[in-house]
């Protein structure tokens, strides 16, 4: 039932990110299904990088209604960007959502009391196998970390497809922050260092050493370049850690399969992979926030997450989703094999200033991984980043 764009509905204008998971949900809704919204929304797109790391400032003078990284979050309040969404969404809308959870996808858009966004996409640091390759090559896929770069080691020497990591700066901070959650290791806590300096050397080695064994390119891949290449390739059989997309798990999709699963322990469970996904908000230049309010509701809704949201690109963030046993047949079980991992992971922290943390951690980190400066100079420039955003946001804390 496409529907034209009715010229006397009210417009708002969106902007979400370039990926199927990010847009193809949101349009195919607002194309075909205009019926169950009370405004018709245009939704443009950005990068990967730029979902992490535009100004939000300029952003929110542009669009109604924007898809958003949850660190943000304390920016978004302190700068007063977005409405709180609790001003206009129910009290027992909101209850059935937090009640509905996965993992703290619902508390990551919170700050001082108000909800900045809703969680209509949830992901998280999983593993990704081409399970085809790996039954081919006698291989399991490893528990442990160690096991990990065993088998990294292995498939290199034997010049079998290799094991693989997301490699570009802000996906190193990413995998620098899971192995740290993965130890039960806390993070950014004293004001002072972002781990024990000792703990932070530690991983940042472990990183190079497992970065070693994939290709040269992975140092320039996010998890979709990853996810591109071992769905389209014969190259990479594994990733003990990235954030999953439930489209690669889709017969069609690419030209091969994708089993995603829990990522690998360091002795206490598949915990503390970076918790990611996306929320909804709607800024303070939207002329008609109670509209935009009832498309977020409709988004949101459990219904819509579970049926049309999910099949039609998006990464449902409702549990009644992540339960869902046709949703799980359609995506090789991707919900169902990734919820524990998911409900056991890593919130980041959403303090404003977390966001220039993160990216120029990410640089820092980087520069060791790729061998232009040491590993304990890496360690004293991300303790520095994250000092100087303490100091410099410190009104706002």
């Amino acid at each position: 039932m496409t529907a034209e764009f009715n010229s006397n509905r009210i417009k708002l204008k969106g902007s979400t990110w370039g990926h199927e998971r990010g847009y193809a949900s949101l349009k195919a809704l607002n194309a075909d299904h205009s019926n169950l919204f009370p405004a018709d929304v245009d939704w443009d797109v950005r990068t990967l990088q730029q979902f992490a790391d535009q100004s939000m400032s300029e952003l929110s003078k542009k669009y109604d209604m924007i898809v958003f990284d949850h660190p943000w979050t304390g920016e978004i309040a302190a700068k007063e960007y977005f409405y709180p969404l609790d001003q206009f969404l129910s009290k027992d809308f909101l209850t059935e959502q937090e009640a509905n959870s996965v993992g703290k996808s619902y508390e990551s858009y919170i700050w001082k009391g108000h909800i900045y966004g809703l969680q209509i996409d949830t992901a998280g640091h999983v593993s990704a196998a081409r399970s085809d390759l790996l039954a081919k090559n006698g291989l399991k896929k490893p528990n442990t970390w160690t096991e990990a770069l065993e088998l990294a080691k292995k498939i290199f020497a034997e010049k079998k497809p290799l094991l693989a990591l997301p490699l570009d700066p802000v996906n190193i901070w990413c995998l620098f922050m899971t192995l740290a959650a993965n130890q039960k290791v806390d993070a950014y806590q004293d004001g002072k260092q972002v781990l024990p300096d000792t703990k932070s050397l530690e991983i940042i080695n472990f990183i190079i050493e497992l970065g070693k064994y994939g290709p040269k390119e992975a140092y320039d891949w996010n998890p979709i370049h990853l996810l591109n290449e071992m769905s389209t390739g014969d190259e990479v059989m594994y990733c003990p850690a990235l954030f999953g997309y439930s489209n690669y798990g889709m017969a069609g999709f690419k030209k091969n399969l994708i089993e995603f699963g829990s990522i690998p322990s360091s002795g206490f469970g598949s915990i503390g992979g970076i918790l990611g996904g996306a929320g909804i908000g709607i800024t303070k230049s939207c002329k008609s926030p109670e509209i935009a309010a009832k498309v977020i509701e409709v988004i949101g809704s459990p219904t819509i997450q579970r049926t049309l949201y999910a099949t039609t690109g998006g990464q449902s963030g409702h549990r009644s989703a992540w339960l869902d046993q046709d949703l799980n047949a359609f995506t090789n079980n991707f919900y169902a094999n990734t919820l524990d991992t998911l409900d056991n992971s890593y919130l980041r922290p959403r303090f404003p200033g977390f966001i220039e943390i993160q990216t120029d951690s990410g640089d820092i980190l980087a520069e060791a991984v790729y061998g232009k400066i040491s590993p304990e100079k890496a360690v004293q420039g991300i303790n520095k980043t994250y000092q100087d955003q303490l100091k410099k946001w410190a009104d706002f804390l």
